[in-house]
C-alpha cells in the first residue's frame, strides 16, 4: 500500500466526514488524486462507513463481552440469532474452548440478565463468561503503516 493510501487512510480514521479538499490541504495530496484512491478503498479495503454511538447517552447503561460455548448442534441457530439480535453490537466466532464472543448494549444489568437466560434455554449453552464493560479506553485506533 503506498503512502498516499495510507495517509487517506489515516486521515479517514480521524474523521470519516472530513471533506476531500480539508484532506488535500493538509496532506498536500491533490483532490484528483484523493478521490481515486477513496474509489479504490471503498472497492478494496474499507467494509463499512458509520458512527460510533454513546450508547449511554441512548439509555443504555449496560455493555458486555460475553463469551458463549456452546454445543455442535446448535452453534449455527445460535450464530444467527445473534447476527439478527438487535442487543447484539458485534459478533465474533473464536476458537480455544468458546465459539462467540458477543458485545451486547442493554439498558441496565436485568436485561442483560434476561437476555442470557433467554440464550441459556434456547440454545443450550454449555458455558459463558460475563465481561462487562466499564469504560472504553481506545476504540478502532489500529494504525496501518
Amino acid at each position: 500500500m503506498n503512502s498516499k493510501k495510507i495517509q487517506l487512510i489515516l486521515e479517514l480514521r480521524n474523521n470519516s466526514r472530513e471533506k476531500l479538499t480539508s484532506i488535500s490541504k493538509r496532506t498536500n495530496i491533490p483532490i484528483s488524486t484523493l478521490f481515486d484512491l477513496l474509489k479504490e478503498l471503498n472497492e478494496d479495503v474499507i467494509k463499512k462507513s458509520t458512527i460510533i454511538l454513546d450508547y449511554s447517552k441512548l439509555g443504555f447503561h449496560t455493555k458486555a463481552l460475553v463469551f458463549l460455548k456452546v454445543n455442535r448442534e446448535n452453534k449455527e441457530k445460535l450464530k444467527h440469532h445473534l447476527n439478527i439480535n438487535p442487543c447484539i453490537n458485534s459478533l465474533h466466532k473464536v476458537n480455544h474452548g468458546w465459539n462467540f464472543i458477543i458485545e451486547t448494549v442493554h439498558r441496565n444489568i436485568k436485561e442483560l440478565d434476561d437476555f442470557l437466560e433467554k440464550l441459556e434455554d434456547n440454545y443450550n449453552i454449555e458455558d459463558k463468561q460475563i465481561h462487562y464493560l466499564i469504560d472504553e479506553v481506545k476504540r478502532e485506533g489500529f494504525i496501518v503503516g
